[in-house]
């Protein structure tokens, strides 16, 4: 893991880590469980306000541990219908800009919603986007939620395409994570900096890696 011993020009050829019947299994109870969290929470007014206290701690020790408050331009890849991580990033960063986007047309209206009453429309912009697609360049942050699928595409893309030194956090459940892993060693400009764990809810585990863009 992290060796650096292959370069990016041998990732058609070289076998990266395929997710077996288990992890398939694991990363869709885990991408249903935080759907319908976020479709609740985006309803719900006391139980978004419950959610956002409950899951802004972790996000509130990622910003911390990996250096994000100074970011300018943050991009959040799969940010849900009730999102929290733009939200808990408005609050520590200074000035930047933040977008949050999600390929779920309905679930970015109702995020929308949610940053209407809470009145950051000036700071938030929410919009539809897949993160395999996405324009990256202007940003100099981007993290990858750990429902975003395909993680793969998702990661090739922003590899390949990020600007120099820009930061990237991937989120992945606690598990199948050697395909991320994987990716990292593939591309020899991508410094692993550290990872740590989260876990808020009995049933949700995951880890955050912060990698940099050489």
């Amino acid at each position: 893991m992290f060796s650096k011993q292959r370069g990016k020009t041998e990732i058609g050829t070289h076998r990266i880590y395929k997710y077996s019947f288990y992890d398939k299994l694991n990363i869709k109870k885990s991408n249903f469980f935080w759907k319908i969290v976020d479709l609740l929470a985006s309803r719900l007014e006391k139980l978004g306000k419950l959610y956002e206290e409950s899951i802004s701690k972790e996000y509130k020790r990622e910003n911390q541990l990996f250096n994000i408050s100074n970011s300018r331009d943050i991009l959040h890849i799969g940010c849900g219908a009730y999102p929290v991580t733009v939200i808990t990033l408005s609050k520590y960063n200074g000035g930047g800009r933040i977008v949050g986007i999600d390929r779920n047309l309905k679930d970015v209206e109702r995020a929308r919603v949610i940053i209407k009453k809470m009145n950051l429309q000036n700071r938030i912009s929410i919009e539809q986007g897949d993160g395999s697609s996405y324009p990256i360049e202007k940003f100099d942050t981007v993290i990858i939620s750990s429902c975003s699928i395909p993680k793969k595409k998702i990661l090739q893309h922003i590899f390949e395409t990020a600007r120099r030194h820009t930061k990237i956090i991937v989120r992945e459940i606690y598990g199948p994570n050697r395909l991320v892993s994987d990716l990292i060693d593939m591309y020899e400009d991508i410094e692993f900096v550290k990872k740590i764990e989260n876990h808020p809810f009995p049933t949700s585990r995951w880890e955050s890696f912060y990698l940099i863009k050489k």
